[in-house]
């Protein structure tokens, strides 16, 4: 057994280097390249070496029995492998021949605003598998950065830009004129007041425009309103094309789950923040509007193996600070509970005397 140990800590050694070189080679992969060279079959066959190796450690080198701090570290570690096999297409596969079970290990789920779904769109395959219950798409909306920014295009291709704040102002080369922001809605409505149409802010819904004022050389003015959701299209024999732009500060999708005709769970989802049921994430990952309505899709991961990789990663935690820090702290406390040169009070019949550990005059 002895002689098996040199073998069993160079084995460790190469395995950390190897680990190391593919952690950086996988970085410049992107995150799709990185999965697929993580769960190649080379790269499978390490894992499992590496697990063999942790186990064999363990078995070898008593002192990481006797050592709580380094069994939790190691078995820390196993518990990760375990985890992240159990969680990959090998391990599904493997799910699906022992125990029959067929989980959908990874896909997207497009929903138009106010239907319901259960079907996941594999990627790089025509099935459509279908989970035991359903995600209706109660709303989705779009969060935008204040303010935005107004493009003037002309014909020829030429282009500027203003904040679209009210009382910014451009004056255009040539014979366009000046280009100046009125007003800024984040719900525009218009109603007619006599023979007049009057544009106002309506509260709650979200219809965002401005109005623009086009002022030409000789003083003739213009007024049209430009707006983010619905662009305009160019009028007969004008110059100017304008288009009114924001930026989006996050996606986020009412989702609720419906099983057996009842709503059990739902939750607002916004990018990082998914909704986690019946042993699947659900994350927002597209949006879109097409002549239907508005769309979103979300990207559906199984969370088969993941609570072993985070009780991995617990176990793993809790050993490197015990045996950096927790061994020191509770000897620290011991040495002070027992230390023999520290003063100790006792009280006698309601007086109190102090001894130390030399003996007093």
């Amino acid at each position: 057994m002895s002689r098996l140990k040199r073998p069993i800590l160079w084995a460790a050694l190469i395995a950390i280097i190897l680990l190391t070189g593919f952690s950086i080679y996988g970085a410049f992969l992107g995150a799709d390249g990185a999965r697929a060279f993580f769960n190649s079959q080379p790269v499978g066959v390490y894992w499992g070496l590496l697990a063999i190796v942790l186990v064999v450690g363990i078995v070898l080198f008593r002192r990481l029995l006797r050592v709580p701090s380094l069994l939790l570290m190691h078995l820390g570690c196993i518990v990760i492998l375990a985890g992240a096999v159990w969680g990959s297409e090998a391990g599904h596969v493997l799910q699906k021949r022992l125990f029959g079970t067929d989980v959908i290990r990874e896909g997207q789920m497009p929903i138009l605003e106010g239907t319901m779904e259960n079907r996941v769109r594999l990627a790089d395959s025509n099935d459509l598998p279908e989970l035991p219950f359903f995600v209706r798409l109660r709303d989705v909306r779009l969060e935008h950065y204040p303010g935005g920014t107004l493009w003037v295009q002309t014909q020829a291709g030429q282009s500027w830009r203003l904040r679209a704040d009210a009382g910014q102002t451009r004056l255009l080369p040539g014979n366009l004129g000046r280009v100046t922001v009125e007003k800024v809605f984040k719900n525009f409505k218009m109603t007619l007041e006599g023979e007049q149409r009057v544009a106002f802010d309506a509260p709650g819904g979200s219809n965002p425009a401005v109005e623009v004022r086009v002022t030409k050389d000789d003083g003739t003015e213009t007024t049209r309103y430009v707006f983010a959701d619905f662009p305009g299209h160019p009028r007969p024999g004008d110059p100017l094309t304008m288009t009114y732009q924001r930026m989006v500060s996050d996606y986020i999708s009412e989702l609720v789950i419906v099983e057996d005709n009842k709503e059990v769970a739902s939750k607002d989802i916004e990018v990082n923040h998914p909704l986690h049921y019946g042993g699947y994430h659900f994350y927002q990952d597209q949006y879109g509007r097409n002549e239907y309505g508005e769309y979103t899709i979300l990207q559906v991961v199984a969370d088969s193996g993941l609570h072993a990789v985070y009780a991995g990663y617990a176990l793993l935690i809790a050993g490197m600070c015990w045996h950096f820090w927790g061994r020191r702290i509770l000897a620290t406390v011991r040495n002070r509970a027992f230390d023999p040169e520290r003063p100790v009070s006792t009280s006698i019949k309601g007086t109190s005397t102090s001894t130390g550990g030399a003996d007093g005059d």
